[in-house]
């Protein structure tokens, strides 16, 4: 290895030293390398989790303009007919997704708490 070896004359440790500090350089160059990589991963995994929340926030938007209630508007209704029927079995998965996103929710802040 060149800088290992003795220096011979002024000239080559002048070149040592040279080769020393561009060493230096490169070592520093890396580690800052590695902090800006680590700090786009964590950005991304930000930029993520925010996409996720804005999404399940435009869903529940969506779903809760349908409203919480199968027969809000006062009239009578039939309630044996498979139309109503089809219209219950939609609006109790559309609470069950929405109670399994709110514990995959909890179970998410729950992983980041720890």
């Amino acid at each position: 290895d060149l800088l290992e070896t003795e220096p011979e004359s002024v000239k080559e440790q002048l070149y040592q030293d040279a080769l020393h500090d561009t060493y230096d350089c490169e070592t520093h160059y890396k580690s800052s390398l590695a902090g800006m990589q680590s700090t786009i991963v964590l950005q991304s995994m930000f930029c993520d989790q925010l996409s996720n929340r804005l999404a399940a926030q435009e869903e529940k938007k969506k779903n809760s303009k349908k409203g919480g209630q199968l027969v809000g508007d006062g009239l009578p209704r039939l309630l044996t007919s498979d139309g109503f029927h089809h219209h219950v079995v939609q609006h109790q998965r559309a609470a069950e997704e929405e109670e399994a996103g709110h514990e995959a929710c909890q179970m998410e802040r729950k992983g980041r708490a720890v």
